[in-house]
């Protein structure tokens, strides 16, 4: 997944064009290689166009058609290395309660701050380089 004579690749996932451009500009000026995705169909090609060479989904919780995260699903099922970091708008203890994530998966509530954004990736992606990624709570 992740090269380490390059830059990694995260695909960021938002149906908000603003917040999809402003986070992937943050990220390309951190050095990460940015995928960017209106939705969950095209996030789905985007992994497939990639073939596995994404090392984490950036995904919001409040996609239109998505609102159970059957994204981040289909993702770490067709690509279980990948990580998946979550950025939305609907506080964590809702996403818990809802069953929308797991306790221990990295949460971001909107505004996500620029630095604490690609501190959590490149923590999460230096403590794995060369492991798979943690199983999913649907895979329990």
């Amino acid at each position: 997944m992740t090269n380490l004579s390059g830059h990694a690749a995260v695909l960021m996932v938002d149906d908000d064009a603003d917040v999809l451009d402003t986070t992937a500009h943050m990220l390309a000026t951190r050095g990460f290689r940015v995928f960017t995705a209106p939705d969950q169909e095209s996030a789905l090609r985007v992994c497939r166009e990639q073939e596995g060479r994404i090392d984490a989904l950036i995904a919001d919780l409040s996609l239109p058609g998505d609102s159970r995260g059957d994204l981040a699903r289909a993702v770490s099922t067709e690509y279980p290395a990948m990580h998946v970091i979550y950025i939305s708008g609907i506080p964590r203890h809702v996403a818990l309660a809802q069953g929308l994530v797991r306790p221990d998966a990295p949460y971001l509530e909107k505004p996500a701050q620029p630095d604490v954004l690609a501190s959590v990736l490149q923590s999460l992606l230096s403590e794995n380089v060369g492991a798979p990624a943690p199983a999913t709570w649907w895979d329990e």
